[in-house]
């Protein structure tokens, strides 16, 4: 909400732009399933994650007016997002039948680290942004709070997913 608003000068943007997202998050799903199938989860999720990082880091190019390029983006990185909502899950399911065959406990812990991040994310970020003079809402925003705006949007993420691709690399994973 922020980067539309913010970033692009596009409020009222926001809920279209987030929906494309999740459509296209929801829509690629069986794609991306269909693609595993054929040539395996690892492969394609590595695809996945470039075409992630690739779409998300272009966001650190855009600015006002540009939200039909960020509705581009919404859609790739929508997509890439059903590749992780589809695959991470069934690989993490494939690999606990094997060590621990009544391992729900697995996915409580799964989901207790995904909203843990959240939350710590919101903590961190947050204060960071305000730090650098960004307020939520605010008519006008310092060019450096823009700035940090755009960074802890793009710039972080696509930095964290590429420790994440090169982790998967460097992952044997048994099929």
């Amino acid at each position: 909400m922020f980067y539309v608003e913010s970033v692009l000068g596009a409020p009222g943007w926001e809920g279209g732009l987030l929906v494309l997202f999740f459509l296209a998050a929801a829509l690629s799903s069986p794609l991306w399933a269909g693609l595993a199938r054929r040539y395996g989860d690892k492969p394609v999720l590595l695809c996945a994650m470039v075409l992630a990082v690739s779409s998300f880091a272009y966001t650190l190019t855009l600015s006002e007016g540009d939200v039909i390029l960020f509705a581009i983006v919404c859609v790739l990185s929508g997509a890439s997002i059903g590749a992780d909502l589809t695959l991470l899950p069934a690989m993490f399911a494939k690999r606990m039948s094997v060590i621990a065959p009544s391992g729900g406990q697995g996915f409580g812990l799964w989901s207790l680290v995904s909203k843990f991040t959240l939350a710590f994310a919101a903590v961190i970020l947050l204060p960071m942004l305000a730090a650098y003079g960004f307020e939520p809402g605010a008519d006008a925003q310092p060019q450096e709070g823009v700035w940090m705006l755009m960074v802890l949007y793009a710039g972080v993420p696509s930095l964290l997913k590429l420790v994440a691709i090169g982790l998967l690399v460097a992952t044997r994973l048994e099929e």
